[in-house]
């Protein structure tokens, strides 16, 4: 699991959110930035007005965490991200939701 200084702040995201850098899958959208000023990490969004169920929402998130987890290795240091799910990710293998973060993560650069 993700050690409690890996979670984003709420500054951290508000400052993502504001200088970050955007890309756009087929289901997920990634807003990240380089900051030396924090560690490495990553937030999961999904949108209560796009997924109406909580627990549907979880499930998602929870298959985020664990697809970042197996990253986590390969991640540069002081690249901090808002990974956002859209409504066609609910519908996605594990395995093609695996294979759009990494290729979102590859292109930003974030991994090694």
């Amino acid at each position: 699991m993700f050690q409690k200084n890996k979670n984003a702040k709420r500054e951290l995201i508000a400052k993502i959110l504001r200088q970050g850098r955007s890309l756009r899958g087929q289901n997920i959208s990634l807003k990240y930035i380089i900051d030396s000023e924090y560690s490495s990490s990553f937030v999961f969004i999904v949108s209560a007005k796009i997924i109406k169920s909580a627990v549907s929402r979880n499930k998602i998130k929870r298959r985020g965490r664990v697809i970042i987890s197996k990253l986590l290795p390969r991640v540069k240091k002081d690249y901090s991200a808002l990974i956002f799910f859209e409504k066609g990710s609910l519908e996605m293998k594990f395995s093609e939701l695996e294979i759009e973060i990494t290729k979102l993560l590859q292109k930003a650069g974030v991994l090694n």
